[in-house]
């Protein structure tokens, strides 16, 4: 394995030092290498601007860039907890309304499920929800879909373009109040899941006992089979991470470290919002402790699409909270899929106890662990049992089409004092659904799990959803037959299943039911 380069004197050049790891599908193949700069100056950023500066369908909804885990009415709900803990925890001087500002909001599902879960366990608690992006367009997009707009209205959620590589105050979008350094009055809570590893970051070598700092040698242009790594003297250290980093000269073997600079400057920009006291979540890929940062060659890059992301080194982003005072919280053991922590900055009642809630329901009980048994839930055997998973999930749309196929064959069997309960279950995922472009048609899973129990009323309304959504779709099409033909609708019934057969001509099923309803409609 290659690894970084050392620059052993100023004459050394970047043509005779070797090359280290390729990232070849983001950069191409062929052509010229740039002279090495440091990471946070390479080219390599304006590239992820360019990729994250797509539509939403296009990154999230097509899953380039994975956002369940941190997209899920779980996490929400856990985050949900965990701020008003800490708003609980604030003192009681500082009683202007709180925000919660969201940093690199995505696909938006996030901000919809949080929203919703804080108004349910404090219905009298008012806040602001800013749901923030460095993309115009995309911020435009959310500021006018229509299901934020009862939060909205009701004064819960406003946006803001707000650029991690330009944090300069802004303005909010509906109420037009500004954001920036001392803008607000209240407590800050900041959220950035799936943020901190695609911000600009700059890279150390810890090497016999000396710390170097790691160049980048981007290529020109996109037919270059990759990038190399080269290192050289690093001169003086930042003075709020230079103990840091002689920390990890001091302490760690040949490593290369990264310090996520865009992170802490996000960091920062939430604690200046406001005099009050700042928490931030945050949900990553990263290291959260000094053993997973040793022996690191060089730093590791994974592609998503044309984009990339980097490990976040969570380590040094808590020990620099704790330098300013602040409390932070990370696993105690190395994270399964991602890391969950929390920063806060700033004097709150009982810190202990605050620290003590976010480990237990951010870390011990919080989004990794239940990522990682995550997949139990869809093996459920039982109505009772995906019914328990459901409610476990906090009503996952998600989870409710990976149970669909066993609902659809044991709710025609459910007692009619059940159908009532299933019907609440699935009215409550229905709630928290929040579409970004998926090929899921989660309308017409519902509307099937209602006209499998004889609700033909209610699935009705449902698949009307879908087959307006989705007006080619055979299968919304046969539903709605099926369910018109359950409200003795047989007119109806026939057109649709009429439709689905132009739609799909070996739809067997579809034929079928035409079949039959036309014998009822000229049944005695």
């Amino acid at each position: 394995m290659t690894t970084v380069t050392t620059t052993e004197t100023t004459e050394t050049t970047t043509e005779t030092a070797r090359r280290g790891k390729t990232i070849g599908s983001v950069l191409g193949t062929g052509g010229t290498v740039a002279p090495a700069e440091r990471l946070s100056r390479s080219s390599l950023w304006q590239r992820q601007r360019d990729f994250y500066d797509q539509d939403a369908e296009g990154l999230w909804g097509s899953g380039a860039v994975p956002h369940h885990i941190t997209g899920n009415p779980a996490i929400a709900h856990t985050y949900a907890r965990l701020a008003l803990e800490f708003l609980r925890s604030v003192p009681s001087s500082y009683d202007d309304r709180p925000h919660v500002v969201e940093i690199g909001g995505g696909s938006g599902r996030f901000a919809y499920l949080f929203v919703r879960h804080l108004r349910a366990l404090a219905p009298t608690r008012p806040f602001t929800y800013v749901l923030t992006d460095f993309a115009p367009e995309r911020v435009a997009a959310w500021a006018a879909c229509p299901a934020y707009r009862p939060m909205v209205e009701d004064g819960f959620l406003d946006f803001a373009v707000l650029d991690a590589d330009d944090l300069r105050a802004t303005e909010l979008v509906v109420s037009g109040r500004p954001l920036g350094p001392g803008s607000l009055g209240g407590p800050v809570v900041g959220i950035a899941n799936y943020v901190f590893d695609s911000l600009r970051a700059d890279a150390y070598l810890v090497r016999s006992g000396e710390l170097l700092e790691v160049r980048a040698e981007v290529p020109t242009d996109l037919r270059v089979d990759g990038i190399g790594w080269e290192s050289a003297p690093c001169g003086a250290l930042p003075d709020d991470l230079g103990p840091i980093l002689e920390h990890y000269r001091d302490t760690l073997d040949d490593t290369a470290v990264l310090v996520p600079t865009g992170a802490l400057a996000c960091l920062d920009l939430l604690d200046a919002l406001s005099n009050a006291p700042s928490c931030a979540l945050v949900a990553d890929k990263g290291h959260a402790t000094a053993l997973e940062l040793c022996s690191q060659p060089e730093p590791a890059v994974v592609l998503h699409g044309s984009g990339f992301s980097l490990m976040v080194n969570f380590d040094l982003v808590a020990e620099h909270t704790r330098r300013l005072g602040g409390v932070a919280v990370l696993p105690r053991d190395p994270a399964h899929s991602l890391v969950v922590a929390a920063f806060v900055r700033g004097a709150v009642d009982d810190p202990a106890g605050l620290a003590a809630a976010l480990q237990d329901h951010l870390v011990d009980t919080g989004p990794d662990n239940a990522f990682l048994v995550r997949p139990l839930l869809g093996a459920a055997r039982s109505v009772e049992t995906a019914l328990a998973c459901l409610r476990l999930a906090h009503f996952d749309p998600v989870l409710l089409v990976e149970l669909l196929p066993l609902l659809l064959e044991t709710l025609p069997d459910l007692p009619d004092q059940r159908r009532s309960e299933v019907e609440r279950v699935l009215l409550r995922v229905w709630d928290n659904w929040f579409p970004i472009g998926e090929p899921t048609d989660l309308a017409l899973c519902v509307g099937l799990a209602l006209s499998a129990m004889d609700r033909f009323a209610r699935a009705v309304d449902f698949l009307e959803i879908s087959v307006k959504e989705h007006p080619d779709s055979a299968p919304a099409a046969f539903a709605m037959g099926v369910a018109r033909r359950g409200l003795r609708d047989l007119h109806a019934a026939h057109q649709w299943a009429e439709r689905a057969l132009e739609l799909e001509p070996g739809f067997a099923q579809a034929r079928a039911l035409r079949a039959v309803v036309a014998d009822e409609m000229v049944a005695p």
